[in-house]
């Protein structure tokens, strides 16, 4: 009995180890870098220039929710019309140190708003083909991994 079940350990060991395929491509290549922008307004009308920076940071937010912002400005109104804009994202009431003001009174601009985003460069997967080899099986989800590592909130569940 002991045996039997010695061989019947071996022959499915041997079976599902020769059975068992190994990733023999590159892997996901990724890089993480970030990018500074700077803005500059000159505030002729004010409902304009919110409508620009809404759109702005609308933009800003959908590429990165992690992005950081330091603020220059000049006028107390102008602080208080981004103020408002930032109130609309709810990251902003969680992570309120993301955005940063300074009031400078020697500006050229009435406004300067310098962002930094974090960004993730990934390879594309290439698209399966018929009767070929797979040379890139896992680099969806290896993709979809190292986004959620660099963006933490990309998490799944959050």
């Amino acid at each position: 009995m002991k045996k039997l079940i010695i061989i019947v350990f071996l022959v499915s060991t041997l079976l599902g180890c020769a059975s068992e395929r190994y990733f023999g491509g590159n892997g996901a290549e990724a890089i993480t870098y970030q990018e500074h922008h700077n803005f500059d307004f000159a505030i002729k009308n004010y409902d304009e220039t919110a409508k620009q920076i809404s759109a702005l940071v609308k933009d800003i937010e959908s590429t990165d929710k992690e992005a950081t912002y330091v603020i220059d400005y000049k006028d107390i109104r102008s602080k208080k019309m981004l103020e408002k804009i930032f109130d609309q994202y709810p990251s902003h009431k969680v992570a309120p140190q993301r955005v940063e003001f300074k009031h400078v009174r020697t500006m050229r601009s009435d406004l300067k708003i310098q962002v930094v985003l974090t960004r993730l460069k990934t390879q594309y997967c290439a698209p399966a083909q018929i009767q070929h080899q797979i040379g890139q099986p896992d680099c969806f989800v290896e993709s979809m991994r190292l986004k959620q590592v660099s963006y933490k909130s990309r998490l799944v569940g959050e």
